[in-house]
């Protein structure tokens, strides 16, 4: 019986294991994750419009999880100034998210605005449109 039990424990510290490193893995492809940062960076703009402060904190905590995941891919591309470009859009989204707390909206909006301007920035040199117009990273 207690080989049975230390046997049962290994396997769910095993399993605990693996779910642990299969969440840190860097995302293999990069379009659902940025399709994932239009859409609330899209809904982030509208709540900040709305004046919608609890909705603005949500999205620029989402926000800042969906860049995390990309500077990981980045990483793993060796693309160092992709992985400059999410980790100043983690610490935008944090500005506007504790803007947001504070219900201070006006100050969450400059933060925001810059967030979007180096979406662009980033895809002038690493988004690669193909001829079924999707796109692609380009390292």
């Amino acid at each position: 019986m207690r080989k049975i039990s230390v046997l049962i424990g290994i396997c769910m510290l095993a399993a605990l294991a693996i779910t642990i490193l299969a969440q840190q893995a860097p995302p293999t492809d990069l379009s659902p994750v940025m399709k994932d940062v239009a859409a609330t960076t899209n809904k982030l703009r509208m709540d900040l419009m709305s004046s919608n402060a609890a909705d603005v904190a949500a999205d620029a905590e989402k926000l800042q999880g969906l860049f995390r995941q990309a500077a990981g891919f980045f990483k793993a591309q060796k693309a160092q100034d992709a992985v400059d470009f999410a980790k100043a859009n983690v610490q935008r989204a944090g500005d506007i998210m504790k803007a947001a707390k504070e219900n201070n909206l006006d100050a969450a909006k400059a933060p925001a605005g810059d967030l979007q301007k180096s979406c662009k920035n980033c895809h002038d040199v690493h988004r690669e449109q193909l001829p079924d117009k999707t796109f692609k990273f380009k390292p």
